[in-house]
């Protein structure tokens, strides 16, 4: 009997151990926002804005200084349900057409996400996450029908129109801040006991200007001026309203935090909050970074990035190893012990090292490939790679040469047009703001991040813009338009 007792209790001992050895795989909350620059926050050093709420998932998680999405909306939510770069999969831009009298002709892209392409809430969906969504899907095609969205992995949706899911043409902003919000903590409340992922697409602070005037007139009491123009204007940037937007965002977000803990499901919940793009240069100021939506430099590619899973994030750490919205699916991955599609490449790396603090990455290079032209957004066909703190931007076949643009309302009007292909090289810890050209001090260098950056375009099977035998430099005109 003493025997038995004994054998009894090292079982005992021993369970604990055995139940510990197989972690719960943690809730996932992803929350987006559209064209948020990545300075907007307070935690990045913002004035502009009062951000309290995601200063505060900052302070209690992990901020990325960083961190890379493509330039603009498509192409990042590709890669983020895909797992790959734009140039494996195609979809590199909004854009699909090339202007007629363009040096260049862009290669053209598919018209959505491939139906072959095993998605990031598939995989969280066969590895036992409950998949929700709500707000802007945003990968084209029939991928936008309530049909074809559930066979894509996710179970749990607002039908909220035109590039969100479903047919109608919604209030684009402040309304459905509430309602994706809405939408987010009931699937939450609904899925408490895990495991779930839950996708808060926002649109907001994508143009146009729409948020209560209440929330306009507290931006106002501080001094700033109201906007004339629901698309905002380059001369009366940063507007009231504009802050304003971005502050019902993050209170938006307080109210998904809050039912967390609530619930008390926080401390095992990963809450990611990342923008889709640099902020838009018409209506807010990228500064100290260059550029903005749409273009290759740091104002155009890096965004705001904050972790916070208290079980395993260290609270108020910083991250500066640039990490990209292509690492997403093999880091949730990694979390939920789930499986890639085995004839699908990821072409990230899982970030789970960084958050959790054990190790590098096995990787030393990020890339994004552009062949369109983005009229808009001043942007010709161009590739970059950031390789340490070096950056290589390789444009095709002509350039926008900014000195000299004249802002405008509607527009803006923009200086020297250069022909040919142009090649600019950036140490960005000396020179976050890309203003030295480094190309004719260090060819080495450059011709080593060029020589990567073709091995990847080779790797991936990028499409490439051809020159234009149509070129006509007097019909080619230069006007950057409202977007």
């Amino acid at each position: 009997m003493k025997r038995n007792i004994i054998v009894l209790i090292a079982f005992l001992g021993v369970f604990p151990l055995l139940a510990e050895s197989k972690e719960r795989p943690p809730n996932i909350v992803i929350i987006m926002a559209d064209d948020l620059g990545w300075n907007a926050l307070g935690c990045y050093g913002s004035e502009l804005a009062q951000t309290p709420c995601l200063d505060q998932l900052a302070t209690e998680g992990m901020r990325f200084t960083d961190a890379y999405a493509l330039s603009q909306c498509l192409p990042t939510r590709a890669a983020i349900f895909s797992g790959q770069y734009g140039a494996r999969t195609g979809l590199t831009s909004v854009e699909t057409s090339s202007p007629g009298y363009a040096p260049m002709i862009s290669p053209g892209r598919p018209k959505a996400l491939e139906p072959d392409v095993y998605t990031l809430f598939e995989m969280l969906r066969d590895a036992g996450y409950k998949p929700g969504m709500s707000g802007k899907l945003h990968l084209g095609g029939p991928l936008t029908t309530s049909a074809g969205l559930k066979n894509r992995g996710m179970e749990y949706f607002r039908d909220c129109g035109l590039e969100w899911i479903g047919t109608g043409t919604p209030n684009r902003n402040d309304k459905y801040v509430s309602a994706i919000t809405d939408d987010i903590i009931k699937f939450i409340e609904e899925n408490r006991e895990g495991p779930f992922v839950a996708y808060a697409a926002h649109l907001s602070p994508h143009m146009p200007l729409d948020v209560p005037s209440s929330s306009v007139q507290r931006a106002v009491d501080r001094g700033f001026k109201r906007s004339s123009n629901p698309r905002g204007l380059y001369s009366e940037r940063v507007s009231a309203d504009y802050r304003a937007m971005i502050e019902v965002l993050d209170r938006s977000i307080g109210r998904i935090t809050d039912k967390l803990e609530e619930l008390d499901i926080i401390d095992n919940t990963l809450v990611l909050f990342l923008s889709d793009n640099g902020g838009l240069t018409r209506v807010w100021k990228n500064d100290p970074l260059r550029g903005g939506k749409g273009q290759l430099y740091e104002g155009g590619v890096r965004v705001p990035f904050i972790v916070r899973w208290p079980a395993k994030v260290k609270a108020g750490s910083t991250c500066t190893t640039p990490g990209h919205v292509v690492d997403l699916f093999p880091t949730f991955m990694e979390l939920a012990g789930g499986r890639p599609a085995k004839e699908q490449i990821l072409d990230g790396v899982s970030l789970v090292p960084l958050l959790k603090q054990t190790g590098a990455l096995p990787r030393d290079a990020v890339f994004s490939h552009h062949p369109e032209y983005v009229v808009a957004y001043a942007k010709t066909p161009c590739s970059m790679v950031r390789k340490g703190n070096y950056k290589l931007i390789h444009y095709f076949g002509d350039y926008l040469d900014p000195t000299g643009c004249v802002p405008g309302g509607s527009g803006t009007l923009y200086g020297k047009f250069i022909l040919g292909t142009r090649t600019e090289l950036y140490h960005l810890k000396q020179d976050p703001g890309e203003t030295q050209n480094l190309l004719n001090d260090m060819p080495d260098k450059a011709e080593e991040l060029m020589a990567d950056l073709e091995s990847w375009w080779s790797s991936t099977g990028a499409r490439m813009p051809k020159p234009n035998p149509n070129m006509d430099r007097q019909k080619w005109k230069w006007n950057k338009r409202d977007s």
